[in-house]
């Protein structure tokens, strides 16, 4: 892992984030007028697409009939159309997107109100150029409905003055897959800022100015600092690594653990990071908070305990920002397994892979308590301690669930630890209703079978239900515990999935996700609504 801490000046802390101005609508308008010869082709396509668009149409003349059922009766559509520009073809929604991708022409005029549309940037464009064409040949279709002169419809040189300087057009290159520089042993950081830029939520929370960067006081702000990687990263057409030079000063003062450049571990920066989110920028009123931590991680665990002397049942609820999991009893039990089978056998396998769904299952299995680990506060007990069962279960499910995987086991007799390569199996969409409160009070009709297998897809609830998530990231760690290296995939907006191995941007495929030695995952809600618990 090289040092390139020096190759971020540290000035551009203080300097403001600027996004190139594009003069052309979009890049792709710009490059069919980039020659005078294509420029007057694609100009005149246009003038005469608004001409075409500006006279009155009858109803009659949109109708269309299926030519896969050329016997079925015409067909009228009453809906916009799209008129391709570098070709004769005219569509409707649906077509549009079906042209561009079998003949990769981007650029149309929907029929409605004349507007240039392009399908790589899945957005409609405006252009001063063309958009005074559009508004000379169709003046009843702009924006109120009514003539106005175009003078009014533009700014006067004084307005232009004023308004230039301080004004940014966002390029559709804008939001290019970046990595992260390593500054010197900061990939566990580099993956967890990947991971939350990947969130779904992320991007609104930090971008949508509800943390005023112009009036913050606070000289070690963190909400400031992902807010400037937040920016770099989604709002510039810069396409080399990011380096996070704010956010890791920043760290620094604030958790001198986290400090210098020796290995972190991910999952503890994940902690830390949300928490700072939550106290910087959280409300005293728990009910009404609006930070990060309670909009985006915040989830609820019910713990009740029942006394097996008396049957007193304590219930508590502690706030959760993840779940983790434990891996070692399940290498425990694969070696009593393998010590059991080596007279049946003769490939005993030492390596048998562990279903998320069954560390769930135990996680929320109810467990017996040390004799000395329970006192019950009861008058039947008189405040002595008892043999109890503790029962956990998820009363509040969280929009974004981060799951731990403890693969690090320490040693308090050795002073050692080691870590646990166990394999894990963990499905792109999980259902999370059956370890919830709410689901485990719900009677059931038939027990399932304990000799069947879990699955990584089967359940028995609606992919629209409020249990469902859709797995977002994956954070990898290789090597030993004190000298190892984090890498992570994560999942771009359209399904790609892209893996991040510091300023190493790669594509990925499904198979290598699912393939990886997963540390933590990331899992996102796929329908906001009531909480499953």
């Amino acid at each position: 892992m090289d040092k390139a801490g020096a190759a971020v000046k540290a000035g551009s802390l203080t300097k403001p984030i600027t996004i190139k101005e594009v003069e052309n609508g979009c890049e792709h308008v710009k490059r069919m007028t980039e020659t005078p010869e294509t420029a007057e082709k694609f100009t005149t396509a246009y003038t005469t697409l608004q001409k075409l668009v500006a006279k009155p149409c009858d109803p009659v003349n949109q109708t269309t009939k299926d030519p896969k059922n050329p016997h079925m009766g015409a067909i009228t559509c009453l809906r916009s159309t799209y008129h391709c520009l570098q070709c004769a073809h005219v569509g409707d929604l649906k077509g549009r997107d079906t042209h561009y991708e079998t003949c990769l022409h981007a650029l149309s005029i929907e029929s409605r109100s004349g507007f240039l549309h392009c399908a790589i940037c899945k957005d409609f464009i405006y252009d001063p150029t063309f958009e005074r064409i559009r508004i000379e040949m169709n003046p009843s279709s702009s924006m109120n409905d009514k003539k106005r002169k175009l003078d009014v419809l533009y700014p006067q040189r004084e307005e232009d003055e004023l308004v230039s300087p301080n004004s940014n057009e966002l390029s559709c290159m804008a939001g290019a897959p970046r990595g992260m520089y390593n500054l010197g042993q900061t990939c566990y950081m580099s993956v967890i800022l990947q991971a939350m830029i990947h969130n779904p939520f992320m991007p609104k929370h930090f971008l949508s100015s509800r943390h005023d960067t112009t009036e913050c006081t606070e000289d070690l702000c963190i909400p400031c600092a992902m807010i400037g990687s937040f920016a770099d990263v989604l709002a510039t057409e810069k396409t080399e690594g990011h380096g996070p030079v704010e956010l890791l000063f920043k760290t620094w003062k604030h958790n001198p653990n986290l400090a210098g450049y020796k290995q972190q571990d991910a999952h503890e920066f994940f902690q830390f990071l949300v928490d700072q989110l939550h106290t910087t920028t959280g409300s005293a009123n728990k009910k009404a908070c609006d930070c990060l931590y309670h909009n985006v991680f915040y989830g609820k665990l019910n713990s009740s305990v029942t006394c097996l002397a008396c049957r007193n049942v304590t219930i508590s609820e502690d706030p959760i920002i993840d779940l983790s999991l434990d891996l070692r009893n399940h290498a425990k039990k694969s070696k009593l397994d393998h010590k059991s089978s080596v007279s049946t056998t003769n490939h005993p396998d030492d390596h048998q892979p562990l279903h998320l769904s069954t560390c769930l299952k135990n996680f929320t299995t109810p467990e017996k308590l040390q004799p000395d680990a329970y006192t019950c506060r009861s008058d039947k007990c008189g405040h002595t301690a008892q043999r109890a069962k503790k029962h956990l279960t998820i009363k509040k499910l969280p929009p974004t669930l981060c799951i731990q995987l403890k693969r690090y086991e320490h040693s308090h007799l050795s002073s050692s630890s080691q870590k646990l390569n166990t394999k894990l199996l963990f499905p792109l969409q999980l259902d999370m209703l059956p370890y919830t409160t709410f689901h485990k009070r719900q009677p059931r009709s038939t027990p399932p079978s304990s000799s069947s297998k879990p699955s990584l897809h089967s359940s028995t609830t609606s992919p629209r239900s409020p249990g469902w998530y859709d797995l977002s990231s994956v954070i990898v760690h290789a090597g030993k515990i004190d000298a190892g290296h984090y890498t992570c995939f994560c999942k771009r907006e359209g399904g790609q999935w892209l893996r991040f191995d510091d300023q190493k941007v790669t594509l990925a495929s499904e198979k290598e996700v699912l393939d990886a030695d997963a540390y933590l995952l990331f899992y996102v809600v796929r329908c906001l609504g009531k909480g499953a618990g």
